[in-house]
């Protein structure tokens, strides 16, 4: 049974104390009597409040050494402190849990005479007949709640020409007592972008709003009720968030130099010359004001070197210089702030860099045995060596037409790398020493030593 107390504004001092829970010497008297006596365990009232899905529900968690039996609430204003309700017994079911340990709610929303916020007094008795009275056991938020319906923007993905997005949508509020959804009229509705208040809108007389914000990156979009010192008794409610995603605008690297692979000499320079262009409607043209930098990238996964940093003119290019310390490639890379610019990379064609190799002695003579002995030295200007340095001997008869003999190994000698062989029943003609080409060098020849019989 629930009762209101509207009509009760005149009951005497002493029904006021009883009712709020104070008792009266003869009430004292019984529940001191009756505490007394009492061999169990008396009713804890662990809280009170609405449901938050329903504000009109009240709910009460009590535990006990017995079956909870009787359960009675008063509710009082906060506003005024005067009691304004009674919820009996039957008003309530049990929700979850145990009859010893359990949530109790009421079986419909209180129909209570305002809008507001009540504090909850409990009056507790379980089986074995003990009692409590919990005069602050908790509170009822008697509000209304804010729902959205058909929160929905005109568009879901924006480009960097069209950056404005449009919200329609129905304010409505939910009616504690009733549960009924009713418009809410003139109230204000914020339009968040990446949950910041970008506009806000008010509803019409049929609750709907309609309102436009300028979103600049992939964030999401909703509408938001907060509280509105007007409409004190409506509280926050939003909708659900939609993402805006991005088009973004395409852009693209053509690397005019170097154009094609190229193999250079240690030290030398080479330039690196890029466009950066965009995708419009007419195709692609220069893309100017954007920002990027060069980077030169070893083949063998060493370390990079920074190359230089650009903003592009009116004609979309970045030139630079670089010496290159070992074979790799160039990399010109940009990327925009502006989230709607989409990044652009290119590498250029392999550069490969050799270092130079030479003989800087050679010779080859007649030993007595018959054979010829060969030595000589070679040296590596550049400051790096191969690991292992492989030298071919090789014999021509007439020095145009070479044939390797032997192949021998370069070692440091202490002023330069020196290797040495004999080579048994060699014929008369010409010999040389050669050093091939690798990843890293340049091939060399020694000078050409005719040897007779």
């Amino acid at each position: 049974m629930f009762r209101t107390r509207a009509a009760w504004a005149a009951i005497g001092t002493a029904a006021a104390l009883l009712l709020t829970g104070v008792p009266t010497a003869h009430a004292a008297e019984a529940a001191g009597a009756e505490a007394a006596g009492a061999e169990g365990q008396a009713p804890d009232v662990r809280w009170a409040n609405s449901v938050s899905s329903d504000l009109g529900t009240l709910q009460v968690g009590i535990s006990s050494d017995s079956a909870i039996t009787g359960i009675r609430a008063h509710l009082v204003s906060a506003a005024t402190q005067q009691e304004v309700a009674v919820v009996e017994n039957d008003a309530f079911t049990l929700a979850s849990g145990t009859a010893d340990d359990g949530v109790w709610r009421t079986k419909q929303p209180l129909d209570l005479p305002a809008l507001g916020s009540y504090d909850v007094r409990i009056e507790a008795t379980d089986a074995d007949g003990d009692r409590t009275v919990d005069n602050s056991a908790g509170s009822l938020a008697y509000y209304v709640a804010a729902v959205f319906e058909d929160v929905r923007p005109d568009r879901t993905e924006i480009d960097t020409d069209h950056r404005e997005v449009r919200v329609d949508g129905t304010l409505k509020g939910r009616w504690p007592g009733t549960r009924e959804l009713k418009p809410l009229a003139d109230h204000p509705v914020d339009l968040d972008v990446d949950y910041w208040t970008e506009n806000t809108v008010r509803t019409d007389a049929q609750g709907r709003f309609s309102g436009t914000v300028t979103v600049n990156d992939a964030v999401p979009v909703q509408a938001v009720y907060r509280h509105d010192t007007t409409h004190p008794h409506v509280l926050y409610g939003e909708s659900e968030p939609t993402r805006i995603g991005i088009r973004q605008v395409a852009t693209r690297w053509t690397i005019e130099t170097p154009a094609a692979p190229r193999t250079i000499d240690f030290g030398q320079e080479v330039t690196i010359t890029a466009t950066l262009e965009r995708e419009t409607p007419q195709g692609w043209v220069p893309f100017e004001g954007q920002s990027g930098g060069v980077l030169y990238e070893p083949s063998s996964g060493g370390q990079f070197a920074s190359v230089g940093y650009f903003t592009t003119g009116a004609d979309g290019k970045a030139s630079f210089t670089h010496t290159p310390w070992e074979t790799g490639t160039f990399r010109v890379a940009s990327h925009s702030d502006d989230p709607f610019i989409a990044p652009a990379s290119s590498n250029s064609p392999e550069i490969t860099v050799l270092r130079a190799s030479t003989f800087t002695s050679f010779s080859a003579t007649r030993a007595q045995e018959g054979g010829v002995h060969v030595e000589g030295a070679m040296d590596f200007p550049d400051g790096w060596t191969p690991g292992v340095i492989p030298v071919h001997i090789q014999h021509s008869r007439d020095g145009k037409r070479w044939t390797t003999l032997r192949t021998t190994d370069a070692n440091w000698s202490g002023e330069g790398h020196a290797f040495s062989t004999d080579i048994t029943d060699a014929r008369r003609g010409y010999f040389r020493a050669r050093f091939e080409a690798t990843e890293s060098f340049r091939g060399a020849v020694s000078e050409v030593v005719r040897v007779g019989r």
